[in-house]
């Protein structure tokens, strides 16, 4: 089982690069679809912290050895640049660019302590899982609806549960929406925590995703750990993808490794037309 500090490293990660920002668009290649991409057009940005010699990883050799040497870089770029090779050789297409950086964002440094076996048995499997985003082109395979979608809240309270924005900010509180298994409840209950511990919102998306981590009592999650995942989310440690600042402040930078990218639109994968 993943540990909280992992899921929500995925979860951040995987938002800050689902979610694509209006006033970055021309910082992007908006013109073409995900699969029209080629060379290093993938949305991320090259990373200006490069050594004037390195080997990126565009050419460097598909397997461990390769792997470390980028992973070694720390790039978000090359390490995507990396991986879209291993893609292309097992045989897949990608069929949504926001899960590929999601994906990368686990592999792009050597901190990640990730290997290159790893990364191969997760690209075979990444077009079968419960959030493909590996297939073949033009016939994608189809995401389930809680990939990133809320399920309905249920209609049966049950007893002892409470609501959002009444539960008290403790660990039975907590757990007492949780087992309501309610998101727009958890919203309530968290967004109380996070104006309690003097922080706002920077990023709305960023926090549906977070909520997902927390919303139902088969997420074992607690107070505890919602507490950590929201000073995580100010610090912005792991993965530098902060979506919370502090309350009067200007909200936190972003990391380099947090790109902005093209909305994934998997309907358009399907006609084979342009996304914009």
């Amino acid at each position: 089982m993943m540990t909280y500090r992992q899921k929500s490293a995925r979860a951040q990660k995987h938002l800050a690069a689902m979610l694509f920002s209006r006033q970055k668009k021309e910082e992007v290649h908006a013109t073409v679809c995900a699969w029209e991409l080629h060379g290093d057009q993938d949305g991320s940005q090259a990373c200006g912290h490069l050594p004037d010699s390195y080997t990126s990883g565009a050419v460097a050799p598909l397997d461990e050895a390769g792997y470390q040497q980028t992973s070694k870089l720390c790039c978000h770029h090359e390490m995507s640049l990396f991986v879209r090779r291993e893609i292309k050789k097992q045989g897949f297409d990608i069929c949504n660019l926001a899960d590929l950086h999601g994906f990368v964002h686990w592999y792009d440094c050597n901190n990640d302590n990730k290997t290159f076996a790893a990364m191969q048995e997760e690209i075979a499997g990444a077009s079968t899982n419960n959030c493909p985003f590996l297939g073949h082109l033009p016939n994608c395979p189809v995401q389930q609806a809680n990939c990133h979608d809320f399920a309905p809240c249920p209609t049966n309270i049950p007893v002892g549960s409470k609501a959002g924005s009444k539960a008290p900010l403790s660990e039975a509180g907590y757990a007492a929406v949780a087992s309501r298994c309610c998101h727009t409840e958890m919203e309530q209950f968290v967004r109380r925590e996070i104006i309690k511990e003097g922080f706002e919102i920077c990023d709305e998306g960023a926090l549906q995703g977070f909520l997902h981590w927390f919303d139902c009592t088969d997420d074992a999650q607690t107070y505890a750990g919602l507490k950590e995942g929201i000073n995580m989310a100010r610090s912005g440690l792991p993965p530098m993808c902060p979506w919370l600042g502090s309350t009067g402040e200007a909200c936190p930078p972003m990391g380099h490794n947090c790109p902005w990218i093209e909305s994934p639109l998997p309907a358009a994968h399907r006609r084979r037309s342009k996304c914009r």
